[in-house]
């Protein structure tokens, strides 16, 4: 099952230390991170996160540098030996291309899988 969703993005300087204080100040606030990728392009830093209240994210994350929305779909998927490539295969037969993908898995049956895709309408009706 997917939905479509909005994430929050934010570059920030790459320095030691970051990622902490972005955690905290969710903390801080009550807001609970679902899913969250990071990386460096240089001498900045992206971290794009869903959370339990992006709108809230976003303005904590604005602290901290540019803030923006990402649009992608938020997946469902069973947590067991091929369940992402099922995924990424439907995906592949409707020639959806997949910019980004990041998944948390806790251990039980689910994953929640995020995705940016060529066509995100397309995509969340697919699987």
């Amino acid at each position: 099952m997917a939905t479509r969703c909005n994430c929050c993005m934010v570059t920030v300087e790459d320095k030691v230390g970051v990622l902490a204080d972005v955690a905290d100040a969710l903390q801080e606030a009550g807001i609970n991170i679902l899913a969250i990728c990071a990386w460096t392009e240089g001498d900045t830093g992206k971290l794009l996160a869903c959370t339990d209240d992006d709108e809230k994210a976003c303005e904590i994350f604005k602290g901290f540098g540019d803030c923006g929305w990402m649009e992608v779909i938020c997946v469902e998927a069973e947590n067991r030996p091929g369940g992402l490539g099922e995924v990424a295969r439907k995906l592949a037969d409707a020639d959806i291309h997949i910019d980004i993908v990041f998944a948390t898995v806790t251990g039980g049956p689910q994953a929640r899988v995020v995705l940016k895709t060529s066509d995100n309408a397309k995509a969340a009706e697919l699987v």
